[in-house]
């Protein structure tokens, strides 16, 4: 005898129809199954090749670029990033980087660049000291701004010593709060211009608390630079004369009014 066949019958059209409807739609869905399988076995192969490539010698860290600073070294900053040579340059996390110097006053703006496969760029810009105002028997250390960076019980570079700002707190990474505005918005431009002409090495001190008759020490010679009027060009006649005038001479340079004659006043 033959092998037996499975044979359906039917009683109406109708009947033979929704069988043959059923008997497709099962067979798209099975379709649908396999392809969906061959995607995700596609797709994992792709997936743990790229994982592979990414885990590779080829992306470990070999060039760490940043910005030469005066505060911190290289190492100092790699260590407080988290960024080391040898580890993966891919999965390095440039926001946590970053991060790590947003509440250090001496740092303006940090930007951690990564360029594959094995490089990382470390760009920050740094806020500089440009003068110390005595504060307590200690010294704040304020850049060209007033922002206060720092207070120690001493200093090292010869930056000038500001007097006469008023206050009684501070707090680190902000600007310095005094009664006396005027005298504040005084010695920022005053810093801005020893800055701009390269004379904050030159001067001992700024005495600010008479805005109009604001006064400046360097070695043995006081400079009488009256109010903030032409201060620009007041700043520079002073730097071009503080480095010609000898260390031994003393003196009073008046710049009080730059439309007069320029007058050195020796002591004897």
């Amino acid at each position: 005898m033959g092998a037996s066949k499975n044979i359906q019958q039917f009683s109406n059209v109708e009947d033979f129809q929704y069988h043959k409807r059923n008997r497709e739609r099962e067979a798209r869905k099975e379709k649908l199954r396999e392809r969906r399988k061959k995607v995700l076995k596609i797709g994992t192969i792709v997936f743990v090749f790229i994982i592979l490539i990414l885990l590779s010698p080829i992306f470990q860290l070999k060039n760490i670029n940043v910005t030469e600073l005066k505060k911190y070294t290289k190492t100092e900053i790699m260590n407080k990033m988290g960024i080391q040579e040898g580890m993966n340059t891919f999965f390095a996390s440039t926001s946590k980087a970053e991060n790590s110097f947003k509440d250090d006053p001496y740092i303006e703006s940090c930007k951690v660049n990564k360029k594959l496969p094995n490089t990382i760029d470390i760009d920050i810009k740094e806020r500089k000291v440009r003068g110390y105002v005595p504060y307590m028997g200690s010294y704040l250390y304020i850049d060209e701004y007033g922002r206060v960076l720092d207070i120690q019980t001493s200093y090292t570079d010869h930056l000038p010593i500001v007097k006469g700002l008023e206050f009684s707190q501070f707090k680190l990474g902000e600007l310095l709060q005094v009664k006396n505005d005027e005298s504040f918005d005084v010695i920022v431009r005053i810093a801005q211009m020893m800055t701009k002409y390269e004379l904050l090495d030159l001067v001992v001190s700024i005495d600010v608390s008479n805005p109009s008759d604001i006064r400046a020490y360097s070695n043995n010679v006081e400079i009488l630079l009256g109010d903030i009027s032409d201060s620009d060009k007041k700043i520079r006649t002073m730097a071009e004369i503080l480095k010609k005038i000898p260390e031994s001479d003393r003196g009073t340079l008046d710049l009080k009014d730059m439309t007069k004659p320029i007058i050195f006043k020796y002591l004897t």
